[in-house]
């Protein structure tokens, strides 16, 4: 599962300021990303490095020696910046426990680190608990701007059955030409749940897709989808990596998608390899990547019962508005 939009918050602020997942090993890594020597890196260096691996076909690159390095680090000095850029790592692989237990003594030590009460607001989000992921965006009063505490409350109750009245109190709260990427990213994703993809695309059109976090450039593909231009989808996400290998689950599946519908030939080039990346993960048994599967097997390859096996496994994980469509989906498919 791709991580939400409002994570992408949590990072950017860093800057400016079933069965058990499948886990990288340290060693698990391509060869240009094992010549990186993180023994050498400072704390901001590392923070770049984690920043830099939410980019697409970035994010599972350096995954197993940020999280080694950052474990070994939080084990010997837990100050409060280690320990946040530790949980984001365990909250990438859904270690929602553990890397709640971590933001929960950050915050004991620093009350006011801005960055893990963002974090955290956005892992009791995903695990469903709303009313304690509002109270934790509302423990930033006084810390932050009120924009990001908009961001962040409206995010959790458009969640919470609250998704019409988010949109419009975001979006009136501030002015348009001052909203951060953040916002306009929470926008456009509340936007395309309302079933609006011309509005949510004017919210993000202006981003830069080959800096924007993976789970920008998702939304994107799914605007783009919506609205049926599944050339501009088969023509703009191939030419954001050099190896079209690296390429995330999510992103091959919005092209095998793409490809399905606007393809009427016998070219299966991004059918075929989202099928190879499947393959790999149900070897693995890796249930990070439940939500592409389901969809997989709900749009690609159809399969319902499969669908459903992994849409079951992905509500175990992650309880969104999403995440229950999909459940949804797959349960009346399977029918």
């Amino acid at each position: 599962m791709i991580t939400r939009a409002f994570t992408y918050l949590c990072l950017l602020i860093s800057v400016n300021a079933g069965a058990e997942p499948y886990t990288p090993a340290d060693d698990e890594i391509i060869a240009k990303a094992r010549a990186i020597n993180t023994a050498h890196l400072n704390q901001d260096e590392l923070m770049t490095l984690l920043i830099n691996s939410q980019l697409v076909g970035q994010t599972e690159l350096r995954q197993g020696l940020l999280k080694n390095q950052l474990q070994q680090r939080y084990a010997q000095s837990p100050t409060p910046q280690i320990g946040y850029m530790y949980a984001r790592v365990l909250q990438r692989e859904h270690q929602f426990s553990a890397a709640l237990a971590i933001t929960d003594a950050v915050l004991k030590r620093d009350p006011n680190h801005v960055n893990t009460h963002l974090l955290r607001a956005n892992m009791l989000m995903v695990q469903g608990d709303f009313k304690a992921a509002k109270q934790q965006c509302l423990k930033l009063l006084g810390l932050t701007a009120m924009d990001v505490i908009n961001t962040c409350t409206f995010d959790v109750l458009s969640q919470d059955g609250q998704l019409a009245q988010s949109y419009q109190s975001l979006a009136n709260s501030i002015t348009s030409n001052k909203q951060s990427d953040d916002t306009r990213h929470v926008l456009a994703e509340m936007a395309l749940r309302l079933n609006k993809p011309d509005e949510a695309l004017a919210h993000i059109q202006s981003l830069p897709l080959k800096t924007a976090p993976v789970s920008l450039v998702v939304l994107w593909a799914d605007i783009y989808l919506a609205q049926g231009n599944y050339q501009k989808v088969l023509n703009t996400l191939p030419a954001l990596v050099n190896d079209q290998q690296n390429l995330e689950d999510a992103l091959l599946l919005r092209l095998a998608i793409a490809e399905q519908h606007y393809n009427d030939t016998s070219l299966k080039q991004w059918q075929n390899l989202m099928a190879q990346r499947v393959a790999l993960r149900e070897l693995r048994q890796d249930s990070f990547h439940a939500s592409d599967l389901a969809h997989y097997y709900l749009d690609i390859n159809k399969q319902p019962e499969k669908a459903l096996s992994w849409a079951k496994i992905n509500w175990q994980q992650a309880k969104l508005d999403a995440d229950q469509q999909l459940l949804t989906r797959a349960q009346g498919a399977s029918l």
